[in-house]
């Protein structure tokens, strides 16, 4: 079989797997990898931000090249968007550096929004980086009538900076960082325990997410070493990304919000290269970190409070019963004093000195019906998820937690 029709073969099998509507990463373990020669010659070794990316497993080399091919077909879509990367990534690129985040991740923002400030998910998503509200507050975005920072390119990329540096120091790995990005750090929390595996490559994620960072990829080789895979892009294609980027005609700047006047774009650039970091998530030393959230009530919006009927032992997978205090509303359901929660240790982390209690069934008394329904506890005094060790001191029958839907 020749190459390129090892390549045709490989991007259909890809794209085939695409029509699923749940896909999921299938990789052997780590210790027995499956090698296609043909592929493994087709890539170049690929790197994110300083982590290997395992292009000789037959998989990874897979989705990789269709995320390449995908990218590639799209020809002006591509154009315009490298015209926008370099009017916007001088001014990410030292936001980046200043908050200690890998440059790599300047090419997020044009999987989440094509680098559009204006940009609106259909579940409420906005800006450039793709905040929803609740998180962008969490942020210390404001959102409020005819003002959304989400927009503002400066403000809302040292919000992701801030954001990104909590999941790196919560996941470890900036691989982690990213899918958690995409998917939610509970989500990928709880597959990386209930799969006791922590490589991104090797878990089995949602299709979004499993596709997430072969995206990211694909625009990094595509910037910056498209000429190791010129087997793969079409002709048109190489000779845009060989030509001198152009600047976009009025018109089209019209129509995309791309260029800026070059006195704003310095003033902006200087701007990020000399804005102070007040960052409260930079940790004093032996301290964890954790996002700060100016404004709880933002997120006890929603929110309801269970009282301790019956502990159990402090341990992974022990179940604890709660009682609900009050009638409200949560996960879109209607729920009333009395009701039950049935809690499950979900994780105890003696680095953060922290209990994550998750609850994902509820028990209407009037009904009498079990529904689904995910929460976490959290801390009543700043909303985040996990309760402190030291509170576990109060463990008795009547304790008060604050639970949010996931």
């Amino acid at each position: 079989m020749n190459l390129l029709a090892s390549l045709v073969l490989a991007t259909v099998l890809v794209l085939a797997s695409v029509s699923s509507p749940y896909t999921l990463n299938t990789l052997p373990s780590p210790a027995t990898p499956t090698i296609d020669p043909v592929l493994k010659t087709m890539l170049p070794p690929v790197y994110f931000c300083g982590e290997s990316v395992p292009v000789h497993e037959e998989v990874v080399a897979r989705r990789l090249v269709s995320a390449l091919v995908r990218n590639t077909s799209q020809n002006q879509a591509f154009l315009r968007i490298r015209q926008r990367a370099a009017v916007f990534f001088p001014v990410i690129e030292p936001i980046l550096l200043s908050h200690s985040i890998p440059l790599d991740f300047k090419y997020l923002p044009l999987v989440e929004s094509a680098l559009q400030g204006f940009a609106v998910s259909p579940k409420g998503a906005a800006g450039y980086w793709q905040f929803m509200p609740a998180t962008a507050r969490e942020l210390g975005l404001n959102i409020e009538r005819g003002v959304d920072e989400r927009q503002h390119l400066i403000k809302s990329t040292h919000a992701a900076c801030r954001y990104l540096r909590y999941l790196h120091n919560r996941l470890g790995s900036w691989t982690l960082a990213a899918a958690a990005y995409n998917n939610g750090i509970g989500a990928l929390l709880s597959n990386i325990r209930r799969q006791q595996q922590r490589d991104y490559y090797y878990l089995h994620l949602n299709a979004e997410t499993g596709k997430y960072l072969y995206r990211i990829l694909a625009f990094k080789e595509l910037f910056t070493n498209y000429r190791s895979y010129q087997h793969l892009i079409p002709e048109r294609m190489m000779a845009n990304l060989t030509s001198p980027l152009n600047t976009l005609t009025d018109d089209a700047a019209a129509e995309d919000e791309i260029l800026i006047p070059e006195v704003i774009l310095n003033e902006a650039t200087q701007e990020a290269i000399n804005t102070p970091i007040n960052d409260p998530l930079r940790p004093a030393k032996g301290q964890s970190m954790d996002i700060p959230l100016p404004n709880a009530a933002d997120v006890f919006r929603g929110g309801i409070k269970a009282k301790l009927v019956e502990p159990s032992g402090l341990e992974r997978g022990q179940i604890w019963v709660f009682h609900l205090t009050r009638d409200g509303i949560a996960g879109g359901h209607d729920v009333e004093e009395g009701d039950i929660l049935y809690a499950v240790i979900e994780d105890i982390d003696t680095k953060t000195n922290k209990v994550y209690l998750r609850s994902d069934k509820l028990y209407s008394t009037s009904e009498r019906q079990t529904y689904s329904l995910a929460l976490s506890a959290v801390d009543a005094s700043t909303g985040r998820i996990g309760i402190n060790l030291s509170d576990l001191s109060q463990l008795k029958s009547g304790w008060i937690l604050t639970w949010k839907s996931l």
